[in-house]
């Protein structure tokens, strides 16, 4: 049987896909780099040694040995500051600058030609602490999407393609296609939902003191 069809535009799997982003036009914030440019980078940063790292130990994982994966696991948050689990899945394209406080739990599942900033975590929503009928799951995220400083994905949730998922902002829930997502824009709807309940409880006090029933529900 043939290799599966790719999309266009889908990176190769693992680091072939990876190494071919960083030569693509947009490989850089300057464009694309010079062989040069690219080894300097390479050696210098912190991002492409936590790919390579990451990819080798679920190379390890998925190969049945657990110890050495979770060594270099163990070296990767050591040397990079990121704490990407063996388990998870990440596909080609995999795009890090800053990795300080990058947590991808074992869980997680990544698509292609993802960008990820320091702090970000991908991880369970500890929702089953405070309810037991809740099963935890991790986030699944979809093919470019680009994902700010800071933010938090958490719990079974699927996060579409080419979406952009602001600083800061913590996510709980699904985002569709596209969809841009920021934390003054949670900030935001939380505050419209607090002002709706409240105009709600003052009707209702409202209605009380007026000694009436409240309407019943349509």
């Amino acid at each position: 049987m043939g290799e599966p069809t790719r999309m266009p535009g889908t990176p190769p799997e693992g680091l072939r896909g990876d190494v071919a982003r960083l030569f693509s036009a947009r490989g850089t914030h300057s464009g694309r780099p010079s062989l040069w440019l690219a080894l300097q980078r390479a050696l210098t940063r912190p991002g492409p040694l936590a790919i390579v790292l990451y990819r080798l130990s679920h190379r390890l994982w998925v190969s049945g040995l657990r110890t050495p994966a979770e060594i270099l696991w163990r070296l990767n948050l050591f040397f990079t500051g990121a704490d990407i689990h063996p388990g998870a899945e990440i596909g080609g394209g995999l795009r890090l600058t800053h990795t300080s406080g990058l947590v991808i739990g074992s869980g997680a599942k990544v698509g292609s030609n993802v960008t990820l900033l320091h702090e970000v975590t991908l991880g369970g929503s500890s929702r089953g602490f405070f309810d037991e009928d809740f099963t935890d799951g991790f986030p699944e995220v979809g093919d470019d999407t680009k994902i700010g400083a800071g933010a938090k994905l958490l719990g079974p949730i699927h996060v579409g393609r080419g979406c952009f998922i602001g600083a800061n902002a913590v996510v709980a829930k699904d985002v569709p296609d596209g969809e841009i997502v920021t934390a003054g824009r949670e900030a935001s709807s939380l505050g419209r939902r607090i002002d709706r309940l409240e105009e709600e409880l003052r009707a209702l006090r409202d209605i009380v003191l007026r000694g009436e029933s409240p309407a019943p529900d349509a």
